[in-house]
């Protein structure tokens, strides 16, 4: 039998390999030795049928013969991008990468909408040398990435089943594991080096922070490219010897209620996604969801994008019927150059809200207020996980007492070193008793060691000296207009006039006469709660609203799609809050600039 460095023990009073010592490969490998029967994976390939299984013994097998065939055509070390949809197959690519001592790059995934663009990109940031994937998608990929398709090895993964060589040569603790690229909501992607020793210690905090228990299941949606389906569903399973059942995003998205019966069907204990999965959930008809039992569901998690108090309190009150439990709820904060998770509410436990001032955060400063027209409601990410520092800068470097806000900067064993590529000096970092802080690009504040988040600095408004928010602007707007959805707003200044805003929201089969209404309610709310002076609401194919890998909202594209354009407008007004008269709506098929 296999011996490893040295056991601990770990978050369901398992003797574990010691985070510190061991590498992914390694944990894959004492998975198998302890549990070799278990099931580690079920993909429901149409969002409800299990079409596949992945136990741990088929995958250790497969990586070996993975690992055998990248080391035959490929030097020690090389970096390898993963191109899969979600299933087993990308555990196999991982671990194949693993167990051969090279560095598995993620962030592509290929339904994505400009997928081939964001590979291209990719493959030339990152340096890596080959791409695996399943033959069919590298063949369509291969055709049409012609930057690319002939500085790389294109590798079916197909290989792994008829190839019976074995190599096992895992790197070391502190080697290089996984290049993750980033959603690139605000600019290009980056890729975060992570290492074994970043990787393993995170998923032990979220065993420890969510309470894993052997044998617990977790049900995601999640691409398996982003770190959050990666990391917080996939390998948390491997980690904690429980099992995932893996949707794709499509079959999520396409029906959300596939999500939730799956929750049921399995009793999942774990699963969660960004605020904008629950709101989608919000529009699931009953008759659909008869029998639906999420009872055994006690840890929703809720990140990757600001929250907003009223969706959860909305999910609850529509899925308490069905045993979901507001105890279940757990807001938590990650990105990628944390690995993943960063800080999570603790277990029963209800979220934490505070109500503040709109005026005073604009000022770095939290004061709660009765005021309506100023409030802004936040809800709390709960305490950071272990060993995890964090200090809030404001804009003058100076450090943050409670209830001061600033850009979060972060330290810990799970922290990135930084990036590869463009960006390897981009990492801003910040020197506190001897111990270096990167710049997450996240505002936020703390209140007896509870961390709020506000929104990432980069997509910050000015109007007048008052910064604000699009999330809080697009929370504000969906109260009054409940069919404009979290998923298919944008807000953002001009690019030639930062004294105006554009409001934009997707819509099908829009009507003149509902645009109109919508129309006024937007600027009511525009133009009263946040004193903008003059603007344009702009209408939009639900497409024309740009995403990242994950399903958030990317203002910077959809601004540059919409300046560029490249997107079809169904309907665009200008509007002056000093202007009540009547308006003329013009409908057109490309973004105009204003000349005013």
């Amino acid at each position: 039998m296999e011996k490893f460095p040295s056991l601990v023990l770990g978050p369901n009073q398992e003797q574990i390999p010691d985070w510190r010592q061991i590498s992914l490969a390694e944990l894959c490998r004492f998975r198998t030795m302890v549990q070799p029967d278990l099931e580690i994976m079920s993909f429901l390939g149409d969002g409800v049928h299990e079409t596949e299984t992945l136990t741990i013994e088929r995958l250790d097998r497969q990586a070996s013969h993975m690992a055998a065939w990248l080391s035959k055509v490929l030097p020690p070390s090389s970096k390898v991008m993963l191109l899969f949809e979600n299933g087993p197959d990308y555990l196999i690519g991982l671990f194949g990468c693993a167990y051969a001592g090279m560095v598995a790059v993620s962030g592509v995934y290929p339904a994505d909408f400009g997928s081939r663009d964001r590979l291209n990109y990719i493959v030339k940031d990152s340096e890596c040398s080959a791409i695996l994937g399943k033959k069919k998608v590298l063949a369509a990929f291969q055709s049409e990435c012609l930057e690319v398709s002939k500085e790389v090895f294109w590798i079916p993964v197909e290989i792994s089943e008829t190839y019976y060589e074995k190599v096992y040569n895992p790197s070391l603790n502190e080697d290089l594991a996984l290049i993750q690229y980033t959603s690139g909501s605000t600019q290009n992607p980056k890729g975060v080096m992570l290492t074994n020793r970043n990787i393993l210690f995170n998923l032990l905090q979220q065993g420890q922070k969510f309470g894993y228990q052997k044998g617990d299941v977790g049900v995601s949606w999640l691409p398996l490219s982003h770190d959050m389906g990666l990391m917080g569903a996939a390998l948390m399973a491997i980690g904690a010897g429980g099992k995932c059942v893996l949707l794709s995003p499509e079959t999520f998205l396409k029906d959300p209620s596939n999500w939730l019966r799956a929750i049921s069907k399995y009793a999942a204990t774990l699963s969660g996604g960004p605020a904008f999965a629950y709101q989608m959930c919000l529009n699931i008809n009953e008759d659909t969801i008869d029998g639906l039992d999420l009872s055994t569901w006690d840890q929703a998690f809720v990140g990757s994008e600001s929250i907003n108090q009223k969706i959860l309190e909305q999910f609850e009150a529509k899925f308490s019927k069905y045993g979901f439990k507001n105890l279940a709820f757990c807001p938590c904060y990650g990105l990628a150059e944390a690995t993943l998770l960063v800080s999570a509410k603790e277990r029963n436990l209800l979220p934490l809200f505070i109500t503040v001032s709109r005026e005073k955060l604009s000022e770095g400063c939290i004061v709660e207020t009765k005021n309506q027209e100023d409030q802004r409601s936040i809800v709390s990410s709960g305490n950071l996980i272990d060993e995890t520092q964090a200090v809030i800068i404001d804009s003058n470097m100076r450090m943050c007492a409670d209830r001061e806000c600033g850009t979060i900067y972060l330290n810990g064993p799970s922290i990135s070193s930084g990036y590869c590529g463009k960006f390897s000096k981009n990492i801003e970092s910040f020197n506190y008793k001897g111990k270096s802080y990167i710049s997450t690009g996240d505002k936020g504040f703390f209140i007896n060691q509870n961390i709020y988040i506000i929104g990432r600095k980069d997509n910050e408004i000015n109007v007048n000296g008052i910064l604000l928010d699009p999330e809080d602007i697009v929370f504000s707007v969906n109260e009054v207009e409940d069919e404009l959805s979290q998923r298919n707003c944008a807000v953002f200044q001009k690019t030639e006039h930062l004294d105006s805003i554009v409001f934009v929201f997707g819509a099908v089969n829009l009507e003149e006469s509902v645009f109109t209404n919508i129309f006024r309610n937007i600027k009511n709310i525009l133009c009263r709660k946040f004193k903008f002076s003059n603007g344009e609401i702009i209408a939009v194919s639900k497409s024309g609203i740009i995403r990242t890998p994950s399903g958030k909202v990317s203002m910077k594209k959809t601004q540059q799609h919409l300046e560029d354009g490249r997107i079809d407008i169904l309907f665009r007004k200008e509007f002056s809050s000093l202007d009540n008269s009547g308006f003329h709506i013009r409908k057109m098929k490309t973004y105009e600039r204003s000349s005013q």
